[in-house]
């Protein structure tokens, strides 16, 4: 990444959106701990009047060797649902990994099931819903990257 496409993420970061009526913004972030094998994720999804968060975790044999990853995935997951449940036409998933934009759109071959699974999944929500995606920095102070990282950590009883 060169500095000018540095420079626009944070400036992309600190507008810090918000959602519309028909467009949810959601924040996803991932965390895995080692000793447990289990991976978490975080959601914060930004509406005008209120953060909605969820946050939740696992232990599927295809995803634990995805570390952290497989939780960022299983946000962005939840973190869709959410939308299409919620009669959103359009999300925005804000995320510090780029596998989870890659993955979806065909950039990155999915080599492991739990990849292929998630490109399969947004394939067939992409029917019901517009989807897309803006890399944020990690750890830089980003407010809802920061609590969806909190509550990743938390759903592992981290915090």
């Amino acid at each position: 990444m060169d500095l000018e496409d540095k420079i626009r993420e944070e400036e992309s970061a600190k507008e810090q959106a918000v959602s519309t009526k028909e467009h949810l913004i959601a924040y996803v972030d991932g965390s895995y701990e080692h000793s447990r094998k289990r991976y978490a994720y975080g959601c914060a999804l930004v509406l005008p009047e209120e953060v909605v968060t969820l946050n939740g975790s696992g232990a599927e044999e295809d995803y634990v060797s995805m570390r952290n990853v497989a939780g960022e995935i299983l946000g962005s997951e939840q973190a869709i649902n959410w939308a299409i449940a919620h009669g959103y036409k359009q999300i925005t998933i804000y995320y510090d990994y780029e596998g989870i934009e890659k993955w979806a759109n065909g950039t990155w071959k999915a080599n492991k099931p739990g990849t292929q699974r998630y490109r399969a999944f947004v394939e067939e929500k992409r029917k019901k819903i517009t989807i897309s995606f803006q890399k944020v920095a990690a750890h830089t102070g980003v407010t809802y990257n920061e609590m969806a990282d909190q509550l990743a950590k938390e759903a592992l009883g981290l915090y």
